[in-house]
């Protein structure tokens, strides 16, 4: 034992020796930092460049997002860690560098001393998973062989450790399917098992191996294998002294099961049976993240008992009886919303905090040293978080001082972030998104993970909040009512906080609808009460939308407010007052509606409202009633859907709004609205289907007289309980209430399509659901 410590800590000063010896030339010879650092510049311009020419970069790019993805979850589950994110890192490359040529020799050596391929079942089924299981463990065990702090690791630093490794190894053996294997339908599609490599956003831990047709067994993703294996190793590590020794047997018992999952998935229809048996012994593949996640539970709350144990020889905080990860975890998240210079502060705090408590708890000789830097940095950490929010109030004040004594310059200085906003405003939120993305990615380049991510959300904050950061600098003395101040504060967290903009949408959006309800409470009169207001300008121009949604036409006693009915009969009108909104229809722009009976007006006929409602009740799949300008159907299953009834001109003028669109959803709709329009009438465009509560119910793209017409850019966005609401009379959302006939057109040609693409298509034929392709072909259908 001596020797091989020995061994040990000569390599580790040799080592250490290296690295002394080189930060000392970069100190004396300065150009060797600048000179990296022009390389480091001409790298990212030559990778951007190569996005944008090269196929291999952007799939490289898909892959590293996946990869980096992964590891964010596990940093966030992770609530005991004592690393830091640049600590975690190495291991991502060192299973990149590292595990996978190590693995790839190892298995190359044996076929070279034994003979056989590498696409042999006892090569791809038995030893490929044996090695790669026990290979993705060498990082972990050479940092706890020559780490000073290895001792005083926490759980979380294990799982963490492991999952990074798993993800730099199924990193690299990902993007070499993804280059050698691209396929033609996806290079992890087969045709006997369909989808076999699952990346989901919304799933926990993405990138697991499972068939989409007929699955049996799966295997969850390398990360969470070589996770659980190095948790297995920190629990038996830290029971060692309460247990026996057979406590080792843990983590052999969890790498073998990893083993056997891995084999089992790579050797299907082709080991033995006995394999196969065991393996449904243990849940086929289905148990092990589950078990993972327990494992981690059981690990966390271990690690927050010991810290609560040595409590006082700690740093806590006002109002922190028991250190816990929910009141660490709210603490971040609140000021990450609304105080972001704290944020740093609060996450260098704590895992401090929860490092200096791992020293005191398990630290050996060699960690006891690390105590007296960790307890200073914890210190002062403390010490800024108390102090921070003085600082702020007094560089607030200088600089609003600044702002308010530099005269007219401040001016030009306040349309720079006018400009910002109108141009970060411009953007589709998946424009904004991918900038963002690239500023945390480009900051990782120079700082830790939080650090990056704060210097992001700074940026897009800063950019969402130029009108309200330039109406200050021009006017600081807004800022000087506690109410202003107050509005100001809210309104630049809501742009500053994740999803703040939603919110400020929301706003914006429901303040017409709660007008509407206090109208109706009593709280305040209508306009349209008072007598001795004049008439409102009108604003049919292209662009200009009305506050209220009230039209000036559903004032029975203004008939003149719609010029284009020159032949409305004005007695009619006051006869009946709802006769010129709940049948737009009736118009020039559409001459054979009026000549089916010349001979008969509207007072020789005074029951042909009636006679119109009955004949239309009777063709109406539910109860549909008409209430001023909203349509209020109850459809066959009971439930009441609504929707807002829209004028010709509307329609015009949304059609144009959207026909230059940077959503392409939006493009395509106003597209084949514009072409209908020409061919014949168009009485509903993107109208809103609300259900009793407010809730969206779904939406018309485009409505004819004869046929409703569900419009998708490319195959990948139909759904097929979008058409079943317009088809299945069963449906709680059905609205075609007059039964018109429902086509779907699809913008992008409809070639190399998935097997499963097929066959819902095929699915929605069989509803009676007419495909269309082409605007021609839609003419030819419509006729």
């Amino acid at each position: 034992m001596n020797t091989i410590w020995s061994i040990r800590t000569g390599i580790r000063d040799f080592l250490e020796a290296i690295y002394r010896a080189c930060q000392s030339w970069i100190e004396k010879y300065p150009f060797i930092k600048t000179v990296y650092t022009i390389f480091s510049w001409l790298s990212l311009i030559m990778f951007v460049l190569s996005l944008f020419f090269v196929k291999e970069s952007r799939t490289m790019v898909v892959q590293y997002l996946w990869s980096f993805y992964v590891l964010l979850q596990f940093w966030f589950l992770c609530r005991s860690k004592t690393m830091p994110w640049k600590s975690i890192v190495p291991f991502v490359l060192a299973g990149v560098f590292l595990v996978v040529p190590f693995t790839t020799l190892t298995v190359n050596a044996l076929h070279v001393l034994f003979g056989g391929k590498t696409s042999d079942t006892w090569s791809i089924a038995v030893i490929t998973p044996i090695f790669e299981e026990l290979w993705k463990l060498l990082p972990l065990g050479i940092f706890l062989l020559f780490s000073r702090r290895a001792s005083a690791l926490s759980l979380s630093d294990y799982t963490l450790i492991g999952a990074a490794t798993g993800v730099g190894f199924q990193l690299m053996e990902e993007l070499s399917r993804r280059w050698l294997n691209p396929g033609k339908f996806g290079y992890s599609y087969t045709w006997l098992g369909g989808e076999t490599i699952h990346w989901d956003f919304f799933s926990l831990f993405p990138g697991h191996f499972e068939e989409s047709m007929f699955p049996t067994l799966m295997t969850v993703g390398h990360p969470v294998h070589t996770a659980m294996i190095a948790l297995a190793c920190g629990i038996a590590y830290r029971l060692r002294s309460r247990l026996t020794k057979w406590v080792v047997l843990f983590p052999a018992i969890i790498l073998l099961w990893s083993i056997l999952d891995h084999a089992a998935y790579n050797g299907q229809h082709q080991l033995p049976g006995w394999v196969f048996r065991l393996h449904d012994w243990t849940g086929s593949g289905y148990k092990t993240q589950p078990v993972f996640l327990l494992m981690l539970a059981a690990s966390l709350f271990a690690d927050y008992w010991s810290l609560n144990k040595i409590r006082n020889r700690l740093p806590t905080l006002p109002n922190e009886p028991l250190l816990n990860p929910f009141t660490e975890l709210w603490n971040m998240i609140r000021s990450l919303c609304l105080d972001r210079g704290k944020f740093i502060y609060w996450i260098g705090f704590y895992r401090e905090r929860r490092e200096l408590g791992f020293h005191f708890l398990y630290g050996n000789d060699e960690a006891a040293g690390r105590q007296e830097p960790v307890q200073d940095r914890v210190k002062a950490l403390y010490q800024a978080l108390t102090g921070l929010i003085v600082i702020l109030l007094v560089v607030g004040m200088f600089a609003g001082i600044g702002a308010h004594t530099s005269g007219g310059e401040p001016a030009c200085f306040a349309c720079m972030f006018d400009s910002l906003q109108d141009w970060w405003d411009r953007l589709d939120w998946y424009e904004q998104g991918a900038i963002l993305l690239g500023a945390l990615a480009l900051s990782l380049l120079f700082v830790g993970f939080w650090p990056a991510l704060g210097i992001a959300m700074t940026a897009a904050s800063t950019a969402g909040s130029g009108h309200e950061i330039a109406g200050y600098i021009r006017d600081p003395k807004k800022l000087l009512t506690p109410e202003n101040a107050l509005s100001v504060a809210i309104n630049i967290a809501l742009n500053r906080i994740p999803f703040g903009k939603v919110l400020k949408w929301v706003g914006s959006k429901g303040h017409h609808y709660v007008r509407k309800i206090l109208d109706k409470l009593g709280s305040r009169k209508p306009d349209i009460h008072v007598p001795d207001k004049p008439k409102p300008p009108k604003n049919d121009g292209p662009g200009k939308h009305q506050e209220d949604p009230t039209k000036p036409d559903d004032n029975p006693k203004k008939p003149d407010d719609n010029p284009k009915k020159p032949d409305d009969n004005p007695k009619k009108s006051d006869d009946d007052p709802k006769k010129s909104d709940d049948n737009p229809k009736k118009s020039d722009d559409n001459p054979k509606k009026q000549d089916d009976n010349p001979k008969k007006s509207e007072d020789d006929t005074p029951n042909k409202d009636k006679a119109d409602e009955g004949t239309e009740q009777d063709k109406t799949i539910g109860n549909m009633v008409k209430v001023k300008d909203k349509t209020v159907y109850t459809n066959p299953a009971g439930n009441k859907l609504t929707w807002v009834d829209q004028p010709p001109k509307n329609i015009n003028r949304d059609i144009n709004h959207f026909l230059n669109s940077k959503d392409v959803g939006k493009a395509t709709e106003a597209k084949v609205a514009d072409f209908l329009r020409k061919e014949s009438e168009v009485t509903g465009y993107a109208q809103k289907v609300l259900k009793s509560t407010g809730e969206a119910a779904g939406d018309l793209d485009v409505v004819t007289k004869d046929a409703i017409i569900e419009v998708k850019a490319s195959i990948r966005s139909v759904k097929v309980d979008q058409l079943n609401k317009f088809t299945d009379p069963t449906h709680d959302l059905f609205f075609n209430p007059e039964n018109k006939k429902v086509i779907l057109y699809i913008d992008k040609p409809l070639s190399n399509l998935r097997y499963e693409q097929q066959a819902m298509l095929e699915t929605i034929k069989s509803k009676g659901v007419t495909i269309v392709n082409s605007l021609e072909k839609l003419k030819e259908v419509l006729k």
